[in-house]
């Protein structure tokens, strides 16, 4: 591999919009590392790939985004192998119709949606630092328009609605990338939240009741494909002309004002400190050197 070769990491690679987002990203000339739920799904994620580009440098790892011990256990092998990443494109994505806890105990949708993106990026920030000018793509949607951030029970436990689950956690992906812009000690890493639009995907059909699967049946037909989706994650990922702006909200790979739900000073800082206690993180950043 050309010392010069960019590398990213892509979670939720084998299907839809990341497999899509991998696809082009390695169609630039890219090294892809894609985090898949299992390793199956993860070799057959790059073997399609491969059919459309043989040429591309791909890597396939196993790592259940809903679990934080996978993550950590996946971000390790990223590491023992790279010292160096470009960017991280934080797409996995859930939505269920009913409350369910992963076996560490926490809600599915708010490990998935928004842990995993703080966690991985955390994991690998040490890598991120080593790059000039590196991005942390986060897939958000519009459903953060309807969102709230319940710092008292984040897995909404109490009510659960997957509604209200998934728009707290687009609106957690919009606060995260604000408030790693805020805080980052190292300005040459950038951080945006993305909208890929309405997709034609399988988010609403795999875990949902048949009430909420065919009103996504019927919604998503208006969708645009996987491919047409991913531009924005891509444009964000490695596009030269947007380097350094960080903290934005992008769709349509332009700048777009959030909406009023993103405007809570405290939900965004109160979610933070809570992101970082539950996932037992104590130096975000690794800014602690060691004696």
């Amino acid at each position: 591999m050309s010392t010069q070769q960019k590398i990213f990491v892509v979670s939720g690679a084998n299907s839809g919009l990341g497999l899509e987002t991998s696809r082009q990203i390695a169609a630039a000339g890219n090294h892809v590392i894609l985090l898949c739920r299992t390793q199956e799904k993860a070799d057959r994620a790059v073997e399609e790939i491969l059919r459309t580009n043989p040429g591309a440098n791909l890597t396939g790892h196993a790592c259940d985004m809903s679990l934080m011990e996978e993550i950590r256990d996946a971000s390790a092998k990223i590491l023992e192998a790279h010292q160096r990443i470009d960017g991280i494109v934080n797409n996995v994505g859930t939505w269920l119709s009913d409350y369910t806890e992963t076996r560490e105990g926490i809600e599915t949708v708010f490990a998935t949606n928004h842990l995993s993106y703080v966690l991985l990026t955390h994991c690998l920030y040490p890598a991120l630092r080593q790059s000039g000018d590196s991005r942390v793509v986060n897939v958000a949607s519009n459903a953060h328009s309807y969102g709230k951030i319940n710092l008292e029970d984040p897995g909404y436990k109490k009510g659960y609605h997957g509604l209200k689950s998934n728009g707290q956690s687009k609106l957690a992906n919009v606060y995260f990338t604000e408030e790693f812009h805020n805080r980052r000690p190292d300005r040459q890493i950038s951080s945006y939240a993305i909208s890929p639009g309405l997709v034609k995907t399988d988010i609403g059909l795999k875990r949902t009741n048949w009430l909420h699967s065919l009103a996504w049946k019927f919604r998503r037909r208006k969708g645009q494909t996987p491919a047409e989706g991913a531009r924005t994650s891509v444009f964000c990922a490695i596009d030269p002309a947007v380097a350094n702006q960080s903290g934005l909200y992008w769709e349509n790979c332009k700048p777009k004002e959030t909406f009023k739900s993103a405007k809570n000073d405290a939900w965004r800082t109160g979610l933070w400190e809570m992101s970082n206690e539950l996932l037992g993180i104590d130096d975000y950043f690794h800014e602690k050197v060691n004696d």
